[in-house]
Parts: structure tokens; sequence; C-alpha cells
């Protein structure tokens, strides 16, 4: 794509006398309309600029799209400052570049070479130029900004991290440079479950019937504060010790540091399932309910048949929780049985 019209076809092997073709002659027309429009949009701004008034001002975007065979300068850059609307309704309508061929497709630009353009194609207008590293331009549909792309995410995402507590507060959310999409398309934005931290989301471009065009990756930064259960001593494995008020305190912490779900004693007993080192958060995946039989501990062995019943004394082997299995031995047979407990001192088999 030239950021300048394309000289007119060579005449080479055109036969003496023979005149232009229709095509040389509808190009040449369409190059002078457009160097007209130029010239007089340039001339009505000088003629509108006040005496001594600085120049006025134009920002090009990064991103935009051309509904036409050619770019026109409202499509690409809007006016800043105190320009005139009459002005700007003149001048936005200059024709500049051929836009890419099909729609659907992208060209990129470099500063420099839009910098070129706008001279050649404004020639003496009144103006200064804020330009982007690049300008990249799409052959119909729309352009989607990244502001409007952030500011859907806030909207999306604000409740699930008020969800998540008084203390949960969004603190940032990333979001492509812009997205182009088809005139019958929309964009929305997908989430799960947010969690503390950083956590990912995604924009998803769908057309009719709800059909997925194009999705983007993005990502959003989540603080969150909460009391949390911390070891003031270290805790050993299988210690019980765990449930006692000296061996954690409930501290404040940013839950974003905090990976996995936290350890909430409510009404049970508990105690450690591996070692808690002083300082540390206990976590769900540290505590398992306390059993009502420990290992080593001596039972009632009670065996239940249908015309007999035997009580014993034995050795817990393994630990047992209400209602759960446990092997068991009896002293005096030197046998390893497996009953149920019943409750902390009784264990049956049947």
């Amino acid at each position: 794509m030239g950021l300048v019209p394309p000289p007119p076809p060579a005449t080479g092997g055109r036969r003496r006398g023979e005149g232009p073709t229709a095509k040389e002659v509808a190009m040449k027309r369409r190059a002078i309309t457009i160097f007209a429009v130029a010239v007089l949009a340039a001339a009505w701004l000088l003629a509108a600029l006040p005496a001594g008034a600085g120049l006025w001002r134009i920002a090009v975007r990064e991103a935009a799209t051309a509904a036409g065979e050619r770019v026109l300068l409202s499509e690409i850059a809007e006016p800043s400052g105190e320009f005139p609307a009459d002005a700007w309704a003149v001048l936005g309508a200059t024709p500049l570049w051929y836009a890419p061929e099909a729609v659907g497709r992208v060209s990129v630009i470099p500063s420099a070479k839009v910098m070129e353009g706008l001279r050649y194609y404004l020639r003496d207008a009144p103006v200064e130029y804020a330009l982007p590293s690049q300008l990249t331009v799409r052959r119909g549909g729309r352009v989607v900004s990244g502001q409007e792309l952030r500011a859907m995410a806030v909207e999306t995402l604000t409740p699930k991290v008020a969800a998540l507590g008084a203390e949960a507060k969004l603190l940032s959310v990333s979001a492509p440079e812009h997205l182009f999409i088809d005139d019958n398309a929309s964009v929305g934005v997908e989430a799960a479950e947010l969690q503390p931290g950083r956590t990912t989301f995604r924009y998803v471009v769908t057309g009719p019937g709800a059909r997925i065009l194009q999705q983007a990756p993005a990502e959003a930064v989540v603080e969150h504060f909460g009391r949390v259960p911390v070891a003031i001593k270290n805790i050993l494995p299988k210690d019980g010790a765990a449930m006692e008020q000296i061996a954690y305190v409930y501290e404040r912490r940013n839950l974003a540091g905090i990976k996995g779900r936290v350890f909430e004693p409510g009404d049970g007993q508990w105690r450690a399932r591996k070692g808690v080192g002083t300082g540390q958060v206990l976590m769900a995946d540290d505590m398992e309910p306390m059993p009502l039989i420990v290992r080593g501990d001596q039972v009632k062995l009670i065996y239940q048949g249908r015309a007999v019943r035997l009580t014993m004394l034995a050795e817990a082997m393994t630990d047992g929780a209400p209602g759960g299995k446990i092997t068991v031995k009896n002293s005096k047979f030197a046998k390893e049985i497996t009953g149920l407990v019943k409750d902390k001192t009784t264990v049956v088999v049947q």
C-alpha cells in the first residue's frame, strides 16, 4: 500500500497519436480531485486561523479502520485542543493514501511514513501532528480501543472481586492495545472465579449466532487481605497441639501470596498431617481431623455375631476416625483384626 498516489501508467508502447485510456483518465481525474480537496482544506484553515495564533493539533490513532478505497483523515486522526469544528469537518474529509484492498486486510505503517503521507496530502495546512510509533489500518469493520477494553474488564470483574470480601480490591487489568472486529460482531469479557494475586481472563469476540471469532487472553491483579491462622511455634506431624490456642494466632495477611485453601478450625478437633514451621500459615492440607482412637491406644474389641458376643482387650495398630475402619491386635492371640470405630474406646467386629 502506497502513501502517495501511484504514478500514471507508463506510455511506452503506445502508438503515436494514440490518446490515454479511459482508466488513465479516471485515475488522473481522481488524483486531481484529491489534490483539490487538500488545497481547499488548507486554504480554509489558513483563512480561519486567527492572526498570531499557534498551529492547530491533530492526534493520529494507533489503530483505525477505513470504510472505502482511500483512507480519510477523520478515520485515522482526531483534533485536539481548540480545533474549530467547522474547520475539522473540512479537513477531516481529506482523502489520503489507499486503504488495504480487501475487507479484513490490515496494513502497518511506520510513524515516519505516516508523517510523509500527511505532509504530502495536507500540503500547507496549518497543523502539527502527534503520531504513534506506528499506525495499523484495517479495511472495513471497526476498532475497539484498549481504553474501551479495560473499561469492559473493570465492569465485569468488579462484582467478582467484591464477592471475595470487604478487603478485596481490583488493582489493575491488562488489555490488548486494540481489537479489530467486524461491524456485526461484539466483544465480551469471560472470567472464572477470581483468586487473590494475578488471575487470568479473556476477551471474546462473537459474531452472529454467538459464534466465537476471536479470543484474547488478559490478566487482572487482585489484592485481598484477610485474617489467617499462623503458627507461633513448630508443629510436628500428628501433633494434636495444633489445635491449642498457644500453637497459632490469627494475623492479617495479603491472601495474594497464599496458594491453596487456608485452614478453618470450626468446631471440630484437628491435628497436624505434616509439620508446620513457626510463622507459616496453617493450610487446610496441613491438617486432618483428630482421630477418636490413636495408634497405641488400648481399646475394647467386641465381636458381634448372630448368636455370640465376645469382648476382649486389643491395641490399636492404626488411627481410627468415628465410623471408620481400624486395625487392632489382640495381645493374647497376636492376630490383627479390622473393625469399625464405635467410640473412643470401642471397636466392633461383625
